[in-house]
């Protein structure tokens, strides 16, 4: 894994005919996670992209990172992105740390802190080792957009985790963005998926249930085949 000074990765296709699988906003929903992945019958031939935000909000922030950490060492293919909520951790120890306690307490995630009030070395380093963005031949893999305002939209790091309601045009070259970030509707999910367009959010508000019933899925899609895999919040 490359360090996050390199905004972007590209990556080819799986030589041996696995699957691209995309999952997004986990945030601390470790047994959702497991039931999802169980689901999709994840193998080491697959891809598995995870756009970000796998702490805060839910209660075990750090056995989702211990699970991707798990899964990387069992020789699965996993590529973990950069979300707003490990950006905003990097950014507290960088720049005030004696505030770190007080976010984490605040989001749920006093279990990624060590007995010394600091960050757990693993979640730390997992952290700061992720790249913002992935570039398929096909897709631009990111936590939540891009700045299409400026003329070279992949050298902003801060909107690839910030923004929201972005417009795409002619720099992508046809190419589909697929993010999360905003938790949107089921069915608005469903629709993106379906209409083959140029924008699919995945993030169906995992650890906002409160939302409605429309909201509360991790949500796995199968880039190619277009499967979307779903999985009711249970943790």
């Amino acid at each position: 894994m490359t360090a996050s000074s390199l905004l972007g990765i590209k990556v080819p296709r799986p030589e041996n005919g696995g699957r691209r699988l995309v999952i997004t906003d986990i945030h601390g929903c470790a047994n959702t996670f497991q039931a999802l992945l169980e689901k999709v019958g994840l193998t080491t031939d697959d891809q598995l992209f995870l756009l970000g935000d796998f702490i805060n909000r839910g209660p075990r922030s750090i056995e989702v990172i211990d699970m991707v950490l798990k899964l990387e060492e069992d020789g699965y293919n996993v590529f973990p992105l950069m979300g707003n909520h490990e950006e905003t951790v990097l950014h507290i120890i960088r720049e005030k740390p004696e505030e770190l306690k007080m976010l984490l307490k605040s989001r749920n995630s006093m279990n990624l802190m060590n007995k010394h009030q600091r960050i757990k070395k693993r979640a730390f380093r997992f952290m700061r080792k992720l790249p913002y963005y992935y570039d398929l031949d096909d897709f631009y893999l990111v936590h939540a957009g891009f700045n299409m305002k400026i003329e070279k939209p992949l050298t902003d790091k801060h909107a690839m985790v910030w923004v929201r309601n972005f417009s795409l045009d002619d720099k992508f070259n046809g190419k589909t963005v697929c993010f999360g970030h905003t938790p949107t509707k089921k069915s608005k999910i469903k629709n993106a998926v379906a209409s083959n367009g140029n924008y699919i959010c995945l993030d169906n508000g995992c650890s906002h249930t409160y939302l409605g019933k429309e909201y509360g899925r991790l949500l796995c899609l199968d880039l190619d085949s277009r499967e979307l895999f779903k999985q009711k919040n249970i943790d």
